[in-house]
């Protein structure tokens, strides 16, 4: 029964209605159903009458069928109403009649003949495959394919066949979308036409993925516009052809593989190639690859890579090979990146012009190297919100030439310390090192190197590092809307070492294929042919439509994130992994792709120690030292490089003396008054206030009224039970549980030391520098004195209530 069609049943329900209909209305003696009866019997006997008069034999026993229900089942109801009474026999009659017409289904069965077998058996080979493609997809129910011929060859899916409607039906109307989709070939290879001498119930359906729409085969076509001299790929001549269907979110597409005679190189002009295909090069749907003397030209029915894939931390985190995903090539695959280059570098290239999405990149990129366990240093020319926010997670980040030179000439004098370590341990940097990887970020490059005053040394610095860094686990990543290396020394060994490792060249301003990223990369990408990537995708109305006065102004969607990754001699189009930098103050999701634990990979104690020995771990921010004296002449210093790494350290101001607190208090508490007032009178942190004025009233130097309240000794004084006394308030992304944290390591140790509580809590330099500057404000440290530690203000057996005193202001929980 399931295996009936609908129509099928709805007849035999019809019958059951019409057997108990027969048994009971016949003998009411109903006129109204007596007339019914008569007309539809007879108006059914005269339809086959008129169809008998045709002399068309086919279609009178067709009708003679369909009507077989109707004028038998007038017969059976003309008797039982003729017999008076209601006899026996009359119901038996109708169940008969139901019975009867139920199993034979004299309407349905004109049209339909049940399969004798569910199961479809398909001839073997090619004819097979293309029918169960076609009954699959169900283009055309109902319909099948007849008569499949391959036109080219065995080798080619070129063929053609017969649509067959069932008999006596039309074929549907036939969308070329859905033809191709079956197929998995692009909609412009499917055609389907009449075929000469037959009706529209068989039609011709023609798949030519191989062969150009004007006729041909292509390989004719690849030989007249791509092999030609000047063309796309000059001297090239077609190796394979292969077509896919679309598969998830990838659309189909044919690939065309091609190389050119030994000794030679395949040369790719994107532009040309997409003309000899037929399509647009801002519609992204053309993609070519070259390796050496081979190239492979994929065309996709759509843009493959308008969708973009958020970024995780299995993504980020490096693979066995030591490679991490930065994001998803055309194919559909992961586009990953090596951490280091073939020569063992840690260097790379970013290249991309505003709104490509380059700060989103670099963000991937520190993400993989924090949880590779690198730190990472990341300066710019001018300072960027959103790479700020990448700046809390990790070691330093900041803008500026100042920053860059410090940054740089701290690098340089650690290549000395690792240099003392690999000594010592017996070998180079490696994965077995005790100290570990640094990568340093050189964004906006060319505006830093142009700089009129540091510039140069930048450029000079930028060149040792990049030459000589390997052996110390030191990389530089060169980024920017284009990067001019003129001034740096060795630009072929600096190509040599970054090929293999970190490259990505993502939208660059000048549309000249390879000579373009050539330009933009400073040759770090070598001879690589580069397709031209829009800044929209389908961002151009045709010349046809303009010509015709069509005007479509919706903009094309962004391609921000495509780009090509480059490695050695090779490059895959892709798509950067995305992660949320919001441009309106919204939480982003950087959380997500660093270290679930929030720490930050910085240096080791050996080396913090010894750059603040050498007064280069700071906040990076003073001016350099010129070796002139304050006269402006020559003092005799130490130039400002003198071998690699080796550093005279800058002469530091020596701090100026100011009034202590307790003296400022002293002479403003003339009367009775509020903290809050003195506060407001003395120029001073809250928590040193706070804490002078205990030892004032301790020494017996100022009297204590209430809590909060104090008077001059001797001063008449009312009690106000009021506390005006606000809690401390606490710097921009800064907790109290960290300031607990670090007064509690402070004052244990005795050590006011920046870069300790940086390594302890494992934070960066920015916010350990915040950390330490609210511990001034409560009177736990004294002011900062260059790169020197701090002073402990708290003595060890005043830690218990210090601490009690802090997690009261700051509303913590004491611990237990």
């Amino acid at each position: 029964m399931s295996k009936l069609p609908m129509r099928a049943k709805a007849e035999m329900a019809a019958y059951g209605a019409s057997a108990a209909t027969l048994a009971y209305v016949p003998s009411l003696e109903l006129l109204p159903a007596h007339a019914a009866a008569a007309a539809v019997s007879g108006g059914c006997v005269w339809w086959l009458y008129r169809k008998v008069k045709t002399r068309d034999f086919h279609r009178t026993i067709r009708t003679a069928q369909r009507v077989l229900g109707p004028v038998t089942g007038g017969v059976v109801y003309a008797a039982a109403a003729i017999v008076p009474g209601r006899p026996w026999w009359e119901p038996a009659a109708a169940l008969g009649w139901g019975a009867l017409m139920s199993a034979a289904l004299p309407i349905t069965r004109s049209t339909w003949t049940p399969p004798a077998d569910t199961t479809t058996a398909y001839p073997p080979g090619f004819p097979g495959l293309i029918m169960r493609l076609w009954d699959n997809a169900e283009v055309a129910p109902a319909t099948r394919l007849e008569n499949i011929e391959q036109t080219l060859s065995p080798q080619h899916p070129d063929f053609t066949a017969d649509i067959v409607a069932p008999a006596g039906k039309a074929v549907p109307r036939i969308e070329l979308v859905d033809a191709a989709a079956a197929f998995g070939v692009p909609v412009a290879c499917v055609s389907v036409g009449d075929i000469p001498g037959t009706g529209p119930g068989r039609l011709r359906l023609t798949v030519a993925p191989t062969t150009r729409r004007g006729g041909g085969s292509i390989e004719e076509m690849w030989a007249d516009k791509v092999a030609r001299p000047g063309g796309a790929i000059p001297g090239s001549d077609i190796v394979r052809v292969e077509s896919f269907p679309a598969t998830g979110d990838l659309p189909a597409r044919g690939m065309v593989l091609a190389q050119v005679d030994a000794g030679e190189i395949a040369r790719i002009n994107h532009g040309q190639l997409c003309s000899a295909f037929g399509v647009e090069p801002e519609e992204l749907r053309l993609v070519a690859e070259s390796r050496g003397r081979e190239a492979l030209v994929t065309l996709y029915e759509s843009a493959p890579l308008k969708a973009s894939r958020r970024a995780t931390r299995d993504l980020l985190t490096l693979d066995a090979y030591g490679r991490y995903t930065i994001g998803t090539a055309h194919d559909g695959s992961d586009a990953k990146v090596h951490m280091q280059s073939a020569a063992g570098t840690l260097h790379g290239f970013l290249v991309g012009v505003t709104g490509s999405g380059k700060t989103v990149a670099l963000a991937l990129m520190c993400a993989a190297w924090a949880l590779a366990g690198l730190a990472n240093w990341v300066t710019s020319a001018r300072p960027d919100a959103q790479m700020s926010a990448v700046g809390r997670h990790i070691d330093r980040q900041n803008a500026g030439p100042v920053f860059t030179w410090w940054m740089l000439k701290a690098a340089i004098a650690l290549m000395d310390i690792r240099g003392e370590i690999n000594a010592e341990v017996g070998h180079d940097f490696s994965a077995h090192s005790p100290y570990p990887g640094l990568v340093l970020v050189l964004d906006e490059f060319n505006s830093l190197v142009g700089d009129e005053t540091l510039g140069d040394d930048i450029a000079h610095m930028t060149d040792v590092l990049a030459r000589e860094g390997r052996k110390f686990g030191i990389g530089i990543v060169f980024a920017g809307q284009s990067l001019n290396l003129s001034k740096l020394g060795g630009e072929a060994s600096l190509r040599d070492q970054v090929q293999g490792g970190i490259g990505i060249v993502l939208r660059i301003a000048a549309s000249s294929g390879g000579i373009a990223a050539r330009q933009a990369t400073g040759g770090l990408a070598g001879d690589v042919d580069l397709a031209d990537i829009p800044d929209r995708f389908n961002a151009r109305t045709s010349l046809m439509d303009r010509m015709h006065g069509v005007i479509d102004d919706v903009p094309g969607e962004t391609t921000q994130g495509v780009g090509h990754t480059v490695t050695g001699s090779a490059a895959t189009m892709m798509r950067t992994l995305y992660v949320h930098l919001p441009k309106d103050g919204s939480p982003d999701g950087l959380g997500d792709i660093f270290p679930a634990d929030g720490s930050i990979n910085c240096l080791t104690d050996r080396e913090i120690d010894a750059l603040t020995e050498l007064g280069l771990w700071h906040d990076w921010t003073m001016p350099p030292p010129t070796g002139k004296d304050d006269d402006g002449h020559d003092d005799g210093g130490a130039p400002a490089f003198d071998g690699v790494g080796s550093f005279a350290p800058p002469p530091l101001p020596a701090p100026k003396k100011k009034a202590t607190v307790k003296d400022k208090i002293l002479a403003a508490v003339d009367r009775q008054m509020t903290a809050k007032e003195i506060r407001a009178e003395v120029d001073a942190a809250a928590g040193t206030v706070r804490n002078a004025l205990s030892d004032l009233v301790a020494d017996g130097r100022l009297h204590q009224v209430d809590h909060g309240v104090y008077a001059p000794v001797g001063h008449p004084t009312d009690p106000d039970p009021s506390d005006d006394q606000d809690q401390p308030q606490l710097p921009d992304g800064v907790d109290g549980d960290l300031i607990v944290q670090a007064a509690d390591l402070i004052i244990s140790s005795q050590f006011g030391s920046l870069s300790m509580v940086q390594r302890k809590l494992r934070v960066g330099f920015a916010l350990a520098g915040r950390l330490m500057d609210a511990l001034e404000q409560l009177g736990i440290v004294g002011p900062a004195d260059g790169s020197k530690a701090r002073d402990v203000l708290v003595t060890p057996d005043a830690q218990d209530d210090v601490l009690r005193e802090l997690r009261a202001d700051l509303t913590l929980a004491a611990d237990d």
